[in-house]
């Protein structure tokens, strides 16, 4: 069954970056909260430790037991580092799991029996309070300054570095393996995902030398573009692929604080990157945008150089990859951008 496209523009909200870290109401799934977080591998000597963030710091003095998740990634990092949270934000409202297909793949891994408590899209202070944290991951999320400040009399939080929705990859598993005292662990993890996508490079020349850009389309009459600076391009950069110039040139025009920017349909045509990668609401929703003829004269479209998604799991995995789904990602991802790169006309 589809998501409903007005599910699907909750959603969208959170990909788009909203302060909040999604918006839209649910019924949520309850599980066994009294099953403390596994934390048996961690090094007690790495606390007390201070994490620093942009909304202020959290200081964690021992090896937490209670790991509470906000926004996207947090909680496949505490999974990949062999930690069960005992509440993640449900970011599937209405799906019936909380969880994506990676993450609950992991978590029956470390423990079958195990089962989160799936928190509210909105921020419910009060739910989270009831599981009696001892820490809060929001690594990559869109935390207001307001919202950190009460979860942190809750609980040490840990919030993005620096951009709401704009931590890479690397930064949340570090700043995970950090808070959980796990640091050797994080580093690994680093380092071989690191090699899936260098192979993953290597693998696929044709990426080499052209442009590429990200982008999405939520409401009708604009499209949204993501930053050079956002974990999406970053990715197709890493892959080989050359960031579009438009993304260094929106950033630099827009609010410090976003990392996406909107683009009238009517100068869309003047965007001409090689590869076009692109999430939708829904498939209705993509035919609408690609019956406009301003979007089908761009040349990413005419060349057969664009790829469309609308699959759940694979927009939340491109949207925000990580340690625990790049590999997923990868054999979805791949096929799709090597026949785009190869239609490009030179």
């Amino acid at each position: 069954m589809k998501p409903s496209r007005s599910r699907w523009r909750r959603i969208g909200v959170g990909l788009l970056g909203a302060t909040a870290l999604m918006t839209g109401a649910c019924g949520n799934k309850t599980g066994d909260n009294d099953a403390p977080t596994r934390s048996a591998t961690a090094d007690a000597s790495a606390f007390p430790v201070t994490i620093d963030s942009a909304l202020g710091s959290a200081t964690i003095d021992a090896a937490p037991q209670r790991v509470v998740t906000l926004g996207w990634g947090s909680e496949d990092a505490a999974l990949a580092l062999g930690v069960v949270p005992v509440g993640v934000q449900d970011i599937q409202p209405g799906s019936g799991d909380g969880l994506l297909p990676w993450s609950r793949a992991r978590l029956k891994e470390l423990d079958p029996g195990a089962e989160p408590t799936f928190l509210s899209p909105e921020v419910s202070f009060e739910q989270i309070a009831g599981l009696e944290p001892d820490v809060i991951l929001a690594v990559h999320s869109g935390l207001s300054q307001e919202q950190f400040d009460t979860l942190s009399s809750i609980a040490p939080t840990v919030a993005y570095p620096e951009r709401s929705w704009a931590t890479s990859w690397e930064d949340q598993i570090s700043t995970v393996g950090k808070a959980l005292g796990r640091n050797a662990q994080a580093s690994e993890l680093i380092e071989s995902t690191q090699r899936v996508i260098a192979d993953a490079k290597e693998t696929h020349p044709e990426f080499a030398g052209k442009t590429a850009a990200f982008g999405s389309a939520t409401e009708t009459g604009s499209y949204n573009f993501y930053f050079d600076t956002e974990p999406r391009t970053k990715l197709l950069q890493a892959l080989g692929f050359t960031v579009d110039p438009l993304a260094q040139q929106l950033r630099e025009a827009s609010d410090q604080t976003a990392f996406s920017a909107p683009v009238s349909m009517e100068i869309l045509p003047m965007y001409n990157p090689d590869v076009l990668v692109a999430w939708y609401l829904s498939a209705d929703f993509q035919n609408e945008v690609e019956n406009n003829p301003l979007f089908a004269s761009m040349g990413a479209v005419l060349d057969n150089s664009y790829v469309p998604i609308t699959d759940p799991s694979l927009v939340f995995a491109s949207s925000s990859p990580n340690v625990l789904n790049m590999a997923w990602l990868l054999e979805q991802l791949l096929p799709q951008l090597s026949a785009a790169a190869k239609n490009v006309t030179t």
